[in-house]
């Protein structure tokens, strides 16, 4: 099956989030997995660019994925897939062949966009053949492989896997379990799939085959799994299929800078070719760049340099400039036009003690770029490096560009007094717990081949937690639901007091070219912020699920928090960027069970 005409429609943001190399996606009538990123079609006019994100990801651009175009019947697919599974499953009753298209009972009809059985005794639809769904099940490792479920091994228990004789899959029984759903074999073998997913399901499946689809149907990784003996059957469209690894950056300095902006505008392989003031000047004498009439060349040259990371290269750690910019809005913002705006708020007379700065982010353009993915578990999340064992490739080979998406947006910046912090961080109760915390996230991290040092302290756990009571009670106070707000912790406990962070960013963005709603930054403001931010300290006192929340000692097998639960701290996944993990009301205030390890008394 080959066709370039488009089978599907995501948004280019899904890409990025839900839908992107390696992940699969179900259609009507097929299920495909999203080809890595050698084979995509780019668009110079969907080059995105962001200097320090491309400096820390090293590479030298961003593309987003291209827009489809032509009418509904012709239009042409920008983003290439493979078919996955390739078993497909006749929907006859009757029939229930269980077959892949090398079989040939299974076949591709492009006008209709379907597989459709040719099994010889299925009685089809009428004069037309019955069409096929995907198989729902493949098997997948924690290193990030996947591949069609071993269905002829399976039903023969491999006593006869070379048998080449027409299976069926087929549905009995009401209960909706996957012991209802049975392998037929036309040798007399059967079997239930619910083998598969009990206690041997290890020595059911196999080891690992190492097939990595979303490269190439028949690409095989060339390196011994490290994980070829946890081989998991999963449902074909299971949410931990495929887990994205995302880095992002605000838009600050440069690139929102009106040079910035106007660079961006620039034909890219023409600004690749400047290397010296000289060729820049010519090249202005030329008028190649009519974005760039009114700037003085010396001041165009220097911010390539920068956006090419040739000065000023110690900006990799990106979230240092943001804080910096953060807490210096007159040096860092470019006027309500840019893309990074910012007003000093107020801080709340009950929290002068504990907070140093509000400030309000009018303005955000962030950059997410896609750089690996995970199955089966996420990664640790708060190693910055993007290199793990069992993080899976987006590519064949090392590209110098890789998938992104701008999103626009504002939100509230909170900055807390580092004395108070720094007298906090040293309280006995508050250094047994948190040591607590990290002898259970090391087990944790051991048991899943995780850097076990990767434990962020005390400092994170508290701005953690401080966020998440934030924003859930933005999402109450503006309207957004709580999986549109987002969060940006600034944290590390650097003996450098230059290089000290404590803050978070909350914030909303959208795709859209005129980013998200409003409403959010205005609970930001001394008329607002003290009832937002009382209340939400004062819900975090109580949770319904207490006194076993707020007693909870953080398990291994269970959960690594300190109380935390749905009720009172967890957030949606797309809201959180440490996967829900290293929260504790305890840090925060004062609790039913304990009331000496909290920030805010």
């Amino acid at each position: 099956m080959t066709s370039k005409r488009a089978i599907g429609d995501v948004r280019p943001s899904q890409v990025i989030t839900t839908f992107g190399p390696g992940a699969i996606v179900d259609l009507q009538t097929l299920s495909v997995i999203v080809a890595g990123i050698d084979g995509w079609r780019l668009d110079e006019d969907q080059a995105i660019h962001e200097p320090r994100l491309q400096r820390a990801l090293r590479v030298k651009r961003f593309f987003s994925a291209e827009p489809a175009s032509g009418n509904y019947f012709s239009k042409r697919g920008t983003v290439p897939t493979f078919l996955f599974p390739r078993y497909q499953v006749c929907t006859h009753p009757e029939c229930a062949t269980l077959s892949e298209p090398s079989e040939g009972l299974v076949e591709y009809n492009e006008k209709m966009q379907e597989m459709e059985c040719k099994a010889p005794n299925c009685k089809g639809r009428g004069r037309f053949r019955a069409p096929t769904v995907p198989a729902p099940f493949v098997v997948a490792c924690p290193s990030g492989h996947i591949d069609d479920f071993p269905w002829r091994v399976y039903v023969h228990k491999e006593e006869n896997p070379r048998c080449n004789q027409r299976m069926r899959l087929v549905y009995s029984g009401n209960t909706g379990s996957v012991s209802d759903i049975w392998i037929y074999c036309t040798c007399g073998k059967k079997r239930s799939v619910s083998d598969a997913f009990g206690e041997n399901r290890s020595l059911v499946l196999g080891e690992c085959t190492r097939k990595r689809p979303w490269l190439g149907i028949k690409n095989k990784d060339s390196k011994t799994c490290a994980h070829a003996g946890q081989v998991r059957a999963i449902q074909r469209g299971a949410t931990n299929g495929w887990f994205p690894m995302v880095r992002s950056a605000l838009s600050i300095k440069e690139a929102a800078s009106p040079i910035g902006q106007a660079l961006k505008k620039c034909p890219q392989h023409q600004i690749e070719k400047i290397d010296t003031p000289e060729k820049l000047q010519l090249m202005l004498d030329m008028e190649m760049f009519p974005s760039l009439v009114g700037f003085k060349p010396e001041d165009i040259y220097q911010t390539l340099l920068k956006e090419r990371g040739e000065i000023e290269t110690d900006e990799i750690d990106l979230r240092l400039p943001e804080w910096n910019a953060f807490r210096d809005i007159a040096a860092s913002n470019q006027g309500d036009q840019s893309d990074f705006f910012l007003e000093a708020g107020e801080v709340p007379d009950f929290l002068v003690d504990k907070v140093d700065r509000i400030v309000l982010a009018r303005k955000l353009l962030e950059v997410r770029a896609l750089t690996s993915f995970t199955r089966i578990d996420y990664a640790s999340g708060m190693d910055d490096d993007g290199i793990g064992a069992s993080r899976a490739p987006i590519y064949k080979e090392r590209q110098d560009w890789l998938p992104a998406v701008e999103v626009r947006g504002e939100g509230i910046f909170i900055e807390l007094k580092e004395e108070a912090l720094n007298s906090w961080e040293t309280q006995p109760a508050v250094q047994k717990r948190t040591a607590a915390i990290k002898q259970k996230y090391q087990e944790w991290a051991t048991e899943r081949g995780v850097d076990a040092d990767d434990f962020p302290g005390a400092r994170y756990l508290l701005l953690h937690s401080l966020s998440h009571v934030l924003m859930r009670q933005l999402a109450l106070d503006c309207g957004y639901s709580e999986s549109s707000v987002r969060e940006r912790i600034y944290s590390n406990c650097n003996t450098d007091p230059e290089k000290r962070m404590a803050g978070i960013l909350l914030y909303t963005a959208s795709a859209d070219s005129e980013g998200s709603l409003g409403g959010l930054v205005d609970l930001g403001t001394k008329e607002r912020f003290p009832n937002l931010a009382h209340s939400a300290l004062q819900n975090a006192k109580r949770c319904s699920s207490d006194p076993l929340c707020a007693d909870h000692q953080p398990d291994v097998h269970a959960t690594i928090n300190g109380a935390a639960c749905h009720a009172c701290l967890l957030a949606p996944e797309t809201s959180c960027e440490a996967f829900n993990r290293f929260l504790d009301r305890n840090f925060l205030v004062p609790t039913m069970a304990y009331d000496d390890m909290a920030y805010f008394k």
